[in-house]
């Protein structure tokens, strides 16, 4: 399938400037858009097992350390997230989603940073470490009624010395990263056109975090 032209996000242009970190993939999704973002919402690791898979190993130093608790697969890969520390920084759905984290991304121990509030994610200028935005939207497709799902990301490096050592670690993640997005968009795609054609929500499976 061909690549579609990619609308720019303003907003999310503003946030990352003109960092060279970045990479967009794209899925088509024949769904409304409040179907496609209740499967953003929805999907789980289960859902992507190879990417998960790619995701334990990636980051099972700080899950060592205890950086990062244990995996819970069946929860919604979004919560888990913002779990993580992830914030989300606009939300427009069910047309775009902005997302915000930071770390010393370029490490096997990222060492993920916590904020409490917006405004402290703004201010954190750690030399050292990079901060990780992600958009997540819709653009209209040529047929009527689907939609090309986008994720886009860009790293934003805080530091000289960040900026050359993500630069060695970007040649190897870039296509891992790019994989792992094709599995999460493809399986938000799944959940959205099987909901539409049940003509029914993309709704979470109901499970207690204690009996993962």
């Amino acid at each position: 399938m061909p690549r579609p032209f990619i609308i720019r996000s303003p907003e999310f242009d503003r946030f990352v400037g003109t960092t060279p970190y970045r990479d967009v993939i794209a899925v088509r999704v024949s769904a409304s858009p409040e179907a496609i973002f209740a499967s953003l919402r929805a999907v789980t690791l289960e859902d992507m097992k190879l990417a998960w898979l790619l995701g334990e190993i990636r980051y099972l130093p700080m899950r060592l350390r205890r950086r990062l608790p244990q995996s819970l697969p069946r929860t919604p890969f979004l919560d888990t997230l913002i779990r993580n520390g992830t914030l989300v920084l606009v939300d427009r759905s069910p047309f775009e989603l902005i997302t915000g984290s930071a770390g010393r991304l370029h490490c096997l121990d990222q060492r993920p940073v916590r904020f409490v509030s917006r405004a402290e994610f703004d201010g954190f200028n750690e030399a050292g470490f990079e901060k990780l935005f992600m958009s997540v939207r819709l653009q209209p497709a040529e047929a009527p009624g689907d939609w090309w799902l986008i994720l886009e990301h860009a790293t934003c490096a805080l530091s000289a010395d960040a900026a050359t050592d993500f630069m060695r670690y970007w040649r190897v993640v870039k296509p891992l990263g790019a994989f792992a997005t094709k599995q999460l968009l493809g399986a938000v795609a799944v959940r959205a056109e099987e909901a539409t054609a049940r003509r029914e929500p993309a709704q979470a499976p109901a499970v207690l975090e204690g009996r993962q």
